[in-house]
């Protein structure tokens, strides 16, 4: 009977952080894609590649305090006070029109929404406590979430169509509230084994003693520079130079984000019981440098093509991000919070590479010529794309 209680309990904590985070990928999704182009209305686009990279540094810091800062509050206290903080800094952007405080909200996002990540990250390494489940509970952790940025640029492209950018961040800030709820009304009560409190220097010498955890996080690094550089970037070159409106563009990131939804839990499920990660994860990366080097051929303003090519630039992409996931948290517990953070450190520290790397390889050649190149970057300024 205890054994029936304690797995009735440990599937309601898994349905509670999967709840928290169809809502947090609601928030974030719906305006992931948009960023570049609002901030461009104000912004040069070297200055928003340095805002992206600003926030990134500040979510670096805050990844090295946050172990700390859990220890001494609890989990539930600083989930829910970043979660405040991220609902509020998102409506300030939707309301108002200065630069300097657009800049300083948007600054603040970049930090705070890996900070929710983390902490979800340790609710969920608690509640999985068998390492044969880990590639299927991440899964579909992750496919949720994928379900999400999935359906998340329709509906993008059809607020963008009736309304506008400050509309769009105003609906993104509002969907953190359940959010706030769920975390208050279910996760209070559920804390996680308190995190270890280390040094960065100490995070990065433990990675490097363990070769599985290391190559991991160098995996995620490299996929998170790939995301960094697709993100910032891609809206730009598909809207100011391909000449695709908010709608159109709408369904094509639809359809390339399909792979997400399709092939993560197949593939977590044959990597906990059939091949093992380290092949998947392999195939994928290698999928993502071909299909990265294909989207340099067109140009031409044609649906079909760009949808093809843009599907299978994620193909490989799913590959790799359920693999490289399930094989780093099946190394790691909850209370490895300084390695769930170094390893969480991955994508902020690639958007400040990313656009580092975009800005000097566009001194040289034109961006067209790059790997993943999205070409030129005019961005309009104190306008609506």
């Amino acid at each position: 009977m205890d054994k029936i209680f304690a797995y009735a309990k440990k599937r309601e904590a898994l349905g509670h952080v999967y709840g928290a985070n169809i809502i947090l990928s609601i928030h974030f999704f719906l305006i992931i894609y948009i960023n570049s182009s609002a901030l461009g209305r104000y912004f040069s686009a070297g200055t928003v590649g340095l805002l992206y990279g600003v926030g990134s540094f500040l979510g670096l810091f805050l990844f090295i305090t946050a172990p700390i800062l859990i220890r001494k509050h609890s989990a539930y206290s600083y989930l829910f006070t970043v979660a405040i903080l991220e609902c509020a800094v998102v409506i300030g952007i939707a309301q108002t029109a200065v630069p300097f405080f657009i800049a300083f909200f948007f600054i603040l996002h970049c930090a705070l929404v890996p900070m929710i990540l983390y902490c979800l990250d340790v609710y969920l390494e608690d509640a999985t406590k068998v390492e044969n489940e880990t590639g299927s509970i991440r899964g579909v952790y992750l496919t949720i979430t994928n379900v999400i940025l999935v359906l998340s640029p329709l509906c993008m492209g059809f607020l963008m169509k009736q309304f506008s950018f400050e509309s769009v961040y105003f609906f993104s800030g509002l969907a953190l509230l359940p959010l706030i709820l769920l975390i208050q009304m279910y996760l209070k009560d559920r804390e996680p084994e308190a995190p270890k409190r280390t040094s960065i220097g100490k995070s990065i010498s433990l990675a490097l003693k363990h070769p599985d955890i290391k190559y991991s996080i160098l995996a995620q690094f490299i996929l998170q520079f790939f995301y960094a550089w697709v993100v910032i970037y891609l809206p730009l070159y598909l809207i100011n130079e391909v000449g695709f409106d908010w709608n159109t563009l709408g369904y094509l990131f639809t359809i390339m984000l399909l792979p997400f939804m399709l092939f993560e839990i197949p593939v977590g499920w044959l990597a906990d019981r059939k091949f093992g990660e380290k092949e998947f994860m392999i195939f994928g990366f290698l999928s993502m440098a071909i299909a990265a080097a294909s989207l340099t051929i067109p140009f031409e303003k044609h649906f079909i093509t760009w949808a093809i090519l843009l599907f299978f630039s994620r193909f490989g992409a799913s590959f790799a991000e359920i693999t490289t996931e399930s094989y780093f948290f099946k190394h790691v517990k909850s209370d490895d919070s300084d390695l769930i953070s170094l390893f969480r450190m991955t994508r902020p520290a690639a958007y400040i590479l990313a656009p580092l790397i975009a800005t000097i390889a566009l001194s040289i050649v034109p961006f067209r010529a790059t790997s993943v190149s999205y070409t030129h970057l005019t961005l309009p300024t104190n306008r609506e794309v």
